[in-house]
């Protein structure tokens, strides 16, 4: 997947004086961690404005998850519907200085909703351990910085070709989800768990430099654009909590054996 793109952040491993010759340093440049001179400035400035309200909609589902969590808006079932209709309505909804703030609140309803139906996962996190839920976003934040990063770096769009592969694999995802309503199979079950958490990461690969190519050829909808990095990290800190809450119960199981 094309690696010496991937992954070019030793600029000045190998540079060349006036004289031709060659010098080799082993000092790691961080600033071509932020180095994204490749693209556009449009561009550039485009990836602000996604990232931020990106930032936005996490802080609205933070909000909904604790206005659950108090008994205010606890209505997790009814909240899946209300975030699918706000969704589809941003979707259907044309972008332009107009509908800027509209698209911009319907993204924050999204995001609200959603940290509301979240709320029942976290409380039973929170009963399990109470640093799970910080222990899974963090990982979740980590995860998702380093494969954006690995995706605005590279300068060959190559992780577009995951489009296929991820829609199979989402395919039989739901397959497995379907199997296991009837088998109730925890092999199953964790394949599902686990094969999801590889997507995901792929999702994230694929959507970043879904929207960079996008914004080359002049959709600069950067509302809809969050919303899309919004649920691919939604569905990491899912599967990341989980998986974490799973470890967490059986450690419990084998030390309350143990004594």
């Amino acid at each position: 997947m094309s690696q010496t793109n991937s992954f070019g952040f030793f600029d000045n491993i190998n540079q060349f004086r006036g004289n031709g010759k060659s010098t080799t340093s082993n000092k790691f440049n961080f600033k071509t961690l932020l180095d994204f001179s490749t693209l556009q400035p449009r561009v550039q400035n485009h990836l602000k404005n996604v990232y931020t309200s990106l930032m936005g909609a996490t802080f609205c589902a933070t909000l909904g998850i604790f206005l659950s969590m108090n008994g205010w808006l606890n209505y997790p079932r009814l909240a899946i519907f209300a975030s699918m209709i706000t969704s589809v309505w941003l979707s259907s909804m044309d972008f332009n200085a107009r509908t800027q703030k509209q698209c911009f609140a319907l993204m924050s309803a999204t995001a609200l909703f959603t940290g509301i139906y979240l709320s029942p996962l976290i409380s039973l996190a929170i009963h399990v351990d109470p640093q799970i839920v910080m222990t899974a976003f963090l990982i979740t934040t980590v995860i998702f910085v380093c494969f954006s990063l690995s995706a605005l770096l590279t300068t060959k769009r190559t992780y577009l070709y995951l489009g296929g592969l991820l829609g199979t694999g989402t395919s039989i995802l739901l397959v497995l989800s379907l199997m296991n309503i009837f088998a109730r199979s925890q092999l199953i079950f964790n394949v599902n768990l686990y094969l999801g958490l590889a997507i995901a990461c792929g999702y994230i690969l694929f959507d970043t430099q879904l929207i960079v190519e996008r914004a080359n050829n002049g959709d600069m909808n950067y509302v809809k654009h969050a919303l899309l990095l919004f649920i691919d990290m939604v569905d990491l800190f899912i599967r990341i909590l989980i998986i974490l809450m799973k470890n967490t119960e059986n450690k419990q199981k084998k030390n309350s054996n143990n004594r």
